[in-house]
């Protein structure tokens, strides 16, 4: 009963053949069209984030005692070599870096702009998060003697700068002294982090630390970690035994971040209640349609002996077989075009 139900159902849908397949594309464009636009917006929050770990906090970052809130050489953590060697020995861990910080002043021969100098490690940074792949312009280096820098582009077109032009870095040392720094950019990045973009000065770590007449120390250790899963037992792992430092999560720093990722959950929830629904209404539809065309037909096949909770089982088989190829159809083409984007990214095809 249940083959000759199926093959009656499927009759009926072949026999109709251009209504079907006009229902059927629409189920799958209305699929394509909510996947498409879901990969869009969870790609490009999942982008802001990865850009945010990556260039900047990483999956936890430390600090020490205070310094966010007074961001002073004296509050620098001073333990730094001894927290890389513990971090180093984490299976959890996969990268950790160093970062010299410091606020300070970036002036061209007729601009000048507030800057944030960071003294990194470039080949210690290309490691952690890739940071050569944000590179926009010029050469990812610091030059044969370490004395260029590496600036955001958003500085870069305040202060009309580009490729080889000469800065003079300004910031207090640790003598409470106003130190200087004549530099050429070598390097323009361009991270989609805006603090990063609009504000930054890479310099060598040996560079930074002469300007600021500091030895050792660092302002920050960002920490990547193999398992996301694990940064609530890192980071109290962590802030146990370095009672001294702050241990601070990316969701911490940058609660906008995952206050969007929330965000785009509900949205993605409520845009697939409206595609399932407007789907839903119209497979009614032309089922309703075809089912008032088709009175005759039902009136016979009940004349001849059928049952009607045959005839009810034939039109919920034919909704079946709609609804299963329009939204395996729409998957699929989905899950192509996504998969697409992912290997070949958006904005280069536009």
């Amino acid at each position: 009963m249940f083959t000759t139900t199926t093959k009656i159902a499927w009759a009926s849908l072949t026999r109709r053949r251009t209504r079907s397949v006009l229902l059927v594309l629409m189920i799958a464009v209305s699929l394509w069209g909510l996947l498409f636009m879901e990969g869009i917006y969870d790609g490009m929050t999942e982008q802001m984030i990865a850009n945010a770990l990556r260039s900047d906090s990483g999956h936890i970052s430390l600090f020490g005692k205070g310094y966010r809130l007074d961001p002073d050489l004296s509050r620098w953590i001073t333990r730094d070599q001894e927290v890389l060697a513990v971090l180093s020995k984490d299976p959890r861990v996969k990268t950790a870096v160093t970062r010299l910080k410091q606020d300070g002043l970036v002036a061209t021969a007729h601009y000048s702009r507030g800057a944030v100098l960071l003294g990194i490690d470039l080949e210690a940074e290309e490691q952690h998060g890739q940071l050569g792949s944000y590179l926009d312009q010029g050469e990812f280096t610091f030059g044969k003697k370490g004395r260029r820098a590496i600036i955001g582009y958003k500085l870069a077109e305040k202060l009309h700068v580009r490729i080889g032009s000469k800065i003079i870095i300004s910031a207090q040392d640790s003598q409470q002294e106003v130190s200087s720094l004549p530099v050429r950019i070598s390097g323009i990045l361009k991270t989609n982090n805006m603090a990063l973009d609009e504000h930054a000065v890479l310099l060598s770590q040996g560079q930074m630390q002469r300007l600021l007449s500091v030895e050792n120390g660092a302002a920050q250790i960002a920490v990547l970690l193999h398992d996301e899963i694990a940064l609530a037992q890192v980071q109290e792992d962590l802030s146990r035994q370095f009672p001294e430092l702050d241990v601070q999560r990316w969701d911490e720093l940058y609660p906008a971040l995952l206050q969007s990722r929330e965000m785009m959950k509900v949205f993605n929830m409520v845009t697939n209640m409206l595609i399932f629904c407007v789907a839903a209404l119209g497979i009614f539809g032309v089922m309703l349609v075809s089912v008032l065309e088709r009175l005759r037909e039902f009136g016979i096949m009940l004349a001849i002996g059928t049952r009607f909770s045959e005839i009810t089982r034939i039109i919920l088989a034919e909704s079946f077989f709609m609804g299963f190829l329009g939204y395996g159809l729409g998957a699929l083409i989905g899950f192509s075009t996504l998969f697409y984007f992912k290997i070949y990214g958006l904005m280069a095809r536009l």
